[in-house]
Parts: structure tokens; sequence; C-alpha cells
């Protein structure tokens, strides 16, 4: 199956004149500027694919693991039936776009996801990608991605069709909401786009999409539901995809290993001698002190101040009696 895009001539030249246009990029916005991401041819063997998974998804699953959540059916068969997701290099930054579905982890329930698969395709038989973003999101407003979780980048992957893609370190999501977003890491210059394949049933809420420098003119700079997006003219609610991994308990498993190993050492050691020694040897230092100090003052007792003795008074003599 051939799908017709729009601007197909343009990246031809694009490639051609790759050098010419890291020089002067700017020049080049222009024709690119109403673009339909829409409109990117896939790989010849996206109809093989197709036909294939409208009976039965594919189980590449090469890491041990469960399957977690599972959206790897009722594959879009109806133009258009994928989006672009991609990181393009430096010089066409403005082409970087992100697509993402949502998830539920049950109530009382711990994941640790180690591997995401997703069904996509290159347009136009190019590629290939040189490893894969992968995004973890919580549920944000107007339910969308919002507060960004986790993410796992240049993450390794095998596949042309079904990407199995191994997270470098597993993601533990407790019970909630949540979006996954897998972005291609793949240069448009010297390999073309990837594109996210589309899903025709909603489960949760319907697949979001963003195109931050606004590459392909849609106006679509944020986080927007895919289908609202005018210019993009997507009619498929969701995106392929599965989570593999460990489920556990609401706790994840890295919290407890934590806890039993200070509790024992800490409590039993200093309780028994350092506390009960102290104690004596404080009584006798203020004893000494308090007793030496007012008695060795001798200023309380002073000489008393001898009485001056007094003069004693003359006895009068007696007066001669008178001669006769």
């Amino acid at each position: 199956m051939q799908k017709k895009f729009a601007f197909e001539s343009a990246f031809s030249d694009l490639r051609v004149l790759s050098a010419w246009f890291i020089v002067a990029a700017g020049a080049f916005v222009a024709p690119f500027g109403t673009a339909n991401p829409s409109g990117l041819r896939s790989h010849p063997a996206t109809a093989v694919a197709e036909t294939a998974l409208a009976e039965e998804g594919p189980t590449p699953t090469p890491n041990p693991g469960i399957v977690l959540y599972d959206q790897y059916d009722n594959v879009a068969t109806k133009e258009p039936v994928d989006i672009p997701s991609q990181d393009a290099e430096t010089a066409l930054d403005f082409f970087d776009s992100q697509g993402a579905d949502d998830f539920i982890v049950p109530t009382g329930k711990s994941w640790q996801v180690t591997e995401v698969d997703v069904l996509g395709e290159y347009d136009n038989n190019n590629g290939p990608a040189a490893s894969f973003h992968v995004f973890f999101y919580e549920n944000g407003a107007g339910d969308l991605p919002g507060i960004l979780v986790a993410s796992r980048l240049e993450s390794p992957y095998t596949g042309s069709n079904d990407f199995v893609i191994t997270l470098s370190e597993p993601v533990t999501l407790t019970q909630g909401h949540y979006w996954v977003s897998v972005q291609a890491r793949q240069d448009i210059i010297t390999s073309g786009f990837w594109l996210w394949h589309n899903r025709t049933v909603q489960s949760n809420s319907g697949a979001a999409w963003q195109n931050p420098g606004n590459g392909f003119g849609t106006g679509c700079v944020v986080w927007v539901r895919k289908t609202a997006c005018a210019q993009l003219a997507q009619t498929a609610p969701d995106q392929v995809f599965r989570l593999i991994g460990t489920a556990g308990g609401g706790t994840p498993t890295p919290t407890p290993t934590s806890t039993p190993i200070p509790t024992p050492t800490a409590t039993v050691t200093p309780t028994a001698t350092p506390t009960a020694t102290p104690t004596p040897s404080v009584t006798p230092t203020p004893t000494a002190t308090s007793t030496v100090v007012p008695t060795a003052t001798p200023t309380t007792t002073p000489r008393p101040t001898p009485t001056p003795r007094h003069a004693p008074t003359p006895r009068p003599r007696p007066s001669p009696p008178p001669r006769p």
C-alpha cells in the first residue's frame, strides 16, 4: 500500500542538498510549513502488517516479563494510518514531534515497565532509527500528558515494523493514570520520517500529539488531542502499543529494601553503657566550690575598734580655809 506524500519531492531534494540545507536551514522552512504529516508515505511492509494485525497482534517480547497493558489490536487500515513521532537532527528541530497514548495502573498494583512495543513504519522505504526515546507522564489537565514521571532516552530496539524497545532501566509506576510517548531518534535528511501506527478503537482518553517547533504548520505546538488538531486530519483515536514488565502490590519493590538495615543495629548498641557512667562524676563538683568560698573570707569578723579611753576627770582640790 503506497501513500502519496504531499511534499515527497521536497524530501528528495532535501536529502540531495543536505549539506547546503544545514548551512541555510531557514530557507527551507516555507516549503514545509503547510506540510500534512498524515500524508507521509509508509513503508510497503505496512500493508502486510495491517492485514496480519487486523486478526491477531504479534508477540515480540525478547525480555522476560508479562504483558502489563496491551493495545496491539484494531490496527488502522484507512488513511491516515499513522502519525509522526520523532526527534530529528538539530538543523531540523522544528520537525520534532511526539505522539502519546494513555493507560491505567490498577488500584493496589505497582508496575515495573522494562519494555515498550509499538507498531510503526518508515516513510518511503527509509530508516532505520538510531534509537528510541520513551517518556512516561502523569495524567494532566484536560486528560492530556502532564508532569514527566520518567524518561529513557536513546533506548535500543529490534524490529523494522514491530518495534521492541528495551528500556535501559525499569520504570516503576504505582496505581494511577499515565501516558507513554515513544519518539524515534532519527535524522530526517539521511533516514526520513518515522510514524507511529494508529488504532481505531479508543481506550481511556484519545491519543495526544504535539509539534513544538510547528514544522508541520499545524499550530499544534503543545499537547492536544490528535483528532482535535484540524491540520492532521486524524480519525483513528488511539495508537498501537504494548507495555511489558512485572507487576506487584501497591508498594514499589525498591522501597522495603532500605528499611530493615538500620533498625537492628542502631537501637541495641548505644543503650546500655554510655548513659549511666557520666551521672556520679557530676555531683561532687558543685559541693566543693560552695563550701570553701564563704569560709575563707576574713572580712566578716573585723577586729573591734578599741573604744577610746576617757581622760580622767581631775578631782577638785579643796579650797584652803581662809586665814584668820
